[in-house]
C-alpha cells in the first residue's frame, strides 16, 4: 500500500514515474533510483520561491555547524600548541 501511496503522490505532483509498486515492495534498486532522481529533479524544477523553507533552514543550518565545529577544532590545536610550548 505505501509503494502505491509513494507513486500516486509522485505523480500528483507531475514526476515522471518509470516503476512499479513490485519494484519497490522487491527492492529493485535501479528503479528506486530512477522514482528518487525524478522527485529530486520535480524538486529543482521548482522556482526558490515556492520550495518548502525546511530545505533552505536545513542547508543553513548544517553550514553553520560546520563552521562552528572547524572553530572549535582551530581553538582546540592552538591551545595543545600553547601547552606544549612550541609557540
Amino acid at each position: 500500500m505505501n509503494a502505491s501511496y509513494i507513486i500516486s503522490i509522485a505523480r500528483k505532483l507531475g514526476c515522471s514515474i518509470f516503476l512499479l509498486p513490485e519494484d519497490i515492495t522487491e527492492v529493485n534498486q535501479k528503479m528506486i533510483l530512477t522514482l528518487t532522481a525524478s522527485i529530486m529533479y520535480w524538486f529543482l524544477k521548482q522556482p526558490v520561491e515556492e520550495r518548502p523553507s525546511g530545505a533552505s533552514d536545513s542547508e543553513n543550518g548544517s553550514q553553520s555547524e560546520t563552521i562552528s565545529n572547524s572553530t572549535m577544532d582551530d581553538t582546540a590545536s592552538e591551545s595543545s600548541i600553547e601547552e606544549n610550548g612550541t609557540r
